[in-house]
């Protein structure tokens, strides 16, 4: 299992590495787009569908990211998702179970280096969408269950240097993973990310956050930025030689 995952994660740090460079050079390294794929299954699959679009507009404006701006569809088992980095499972209400099959179809693709975010759009703590993302969790990878991520795991500053937990409501002032070896390839944000990057036709926001208002919102996007990268890089950012930095970051 370690062989795979690490030729995955090496694939995709140097693809990454193109996508950190500037335009110009970026250019010349012949590196692909990035792609936000999204599982759509039997139930409130799509509860924010301007969210993906909206994100993908501002990971390219903040990063060297080359983002294609719309995202990809994916329904369980498309093989497809085996040549892309990323895939996001949002839901409100309940999220059912997909079948072995299914089942199998994700392990594989964790395993092999993948990552998962699941984002509960619900607004309520313990949700039925919780419930059932923690059941096919168990399935998957048992004895493995969600745990509470720490501030110091690399998610946090995988670009920028985070403390809190933001999203369209504040439910749970941590995100939740799943640990296999030394990597988290499963997220689970309780606070409904992609509410607080939803859009409206006119180029408002289609809710507001709360408690922080604006700030939050702000901050619900840089989370998104450090999950894509976290996704991209995994947890290059332990190397000993960014401690020193990230620490004297931390205590300003």
């Amino acid at each position: 299992m370690t062989g795979p995952r690490r030729r995955f994660l090496r694939t995709c740090l140097l693809v990454a590495g193109g996508w950190l460079l500037p335009a110009p050079l970026r250019a010349a390294s012949g590196s692909s787009h990035f792609t936000w794929a999204q599982l759509r299954y039997p139930g409130n699959w799509d509860p924010t569908p301007r969210a993906a679009p909206r994100f993908l507009d501002q990971l390219r404006r903040r990063t060297s990211v080359d983002a294609a701006r719309a995202r990809r569809v994916l329904d369980p088992g498309d093989p497809e998702l085996y040549a892309l980095p990323f895939l996001y499972v949002a839901g409100r209400g309940g999220f059912p179970g997909l079948g072995a099959d299914a089942e199998g179809w994700l392990r594989r693709y964790l395993e092999g280096g993948g990552f998962v975010l699941f984002d509960d759009a619900t607004g309520i703590p313990d949700s039925p969408f919780h419930r059932g993302v923690e059941d096919t969790l168990e399935r998957i990878f048992p004895g493995r269950p969600l745990q509470p991520l720490g501030s110091g795991h690399t998610v946090f500053q995988s670009f920028y240097l985070l403390r809190d937990v933001p999203g369209r409501k504040l439910v749970r002032p941590f995100l939740y993973g799943v640990e296999v070896e030394d990597l988290t390839p499963v997220v689970f944000c309780a606070n409904d990310l992609g509410g607080a990057w939803d859009g409206d036709p006119l180029g408002g926001y289609t809710y507001p956050c709360t408690p922080g208002g604006e700030r939050q919102r702000e901050l619900s996007f840089r989370m998104g930025v450090n999950l894509v990268l976290y996704a991209l890089t995994g947890n290059y950012k332990k190397d000993q030689v960014h401690i020193p930095f990230i620490l004297k970051r931390r205590q300003r």
